[in-house]
């Protein structure tokens, strides 16, 4: 029986952890050799863009799950939004690499972006690839961004 109560509670103290990355440093990093190609046509399910890139970031930390990537389109001047169905999709995990992701564009009936953002949205759609790092479980800071792109769908 004590052996039962000690694994529950191992087991229970290990999903209450999360890792707190918010006294972690803010690093930076560089995406170079960009490239980009969409496949699908709009108002599918399957509108996606592949992207691959090269990057570095300085003032590298070796932590489980702090830095990831994703596309960020633009709603407004200022403001970039992305919707992340999968668990991370796009995790880094050293100081310098490369990346090759799919990711899938508002344009894609399947994408689940809010009829709010969608109606900021213009076209051509305006965005960036950038590179994040966690500050909480739920809240990230860029530190690393293309410049803009847009999207130039196959009708």
């Amino acid at each position: 029986m004590k052996k039962i109560i000690a694994i529950a509670a191992v087991a229970l103290f290990t999903g209450c952890t999360s890792q707190n990355y918010s006294d972690v440093s803010d690093s930076e990093a560089v995406i170079n050799n960009l490239k980009v190609s969409e496949v699908g046509l709009p108002r599918t399910e399957e509108h996606q863009l592949h992207v691959k890139f090269d990057y570095t970031i300085k003032n590298y930390k070796a932590l489980d799950g702090l830095y990831i990537c994703s596309v960020l389109f633009a709603t407004g001047k200022s403001e970039l939004v992305t919707q992340i169905k999968e668990n991370a999709p796009c995790q880094i995990d050293s100081k310098n690499g490369s990346v090759s992701m799919k990711w899938i564009t508002p344009l894609s009936t399947r994408a689940g972006y809010s009829r709010k953002a969608l109606k900021k949205m213009q076209l051509p759609l305006k965005y960036r690839v950038a590179i994040h790092q966690k500050k909480t479980e739920s809240k990230n800071i860029v530190i690393g961004m293309s410049e803009p792109l847009y999207l130039a769908p196959k009708l």
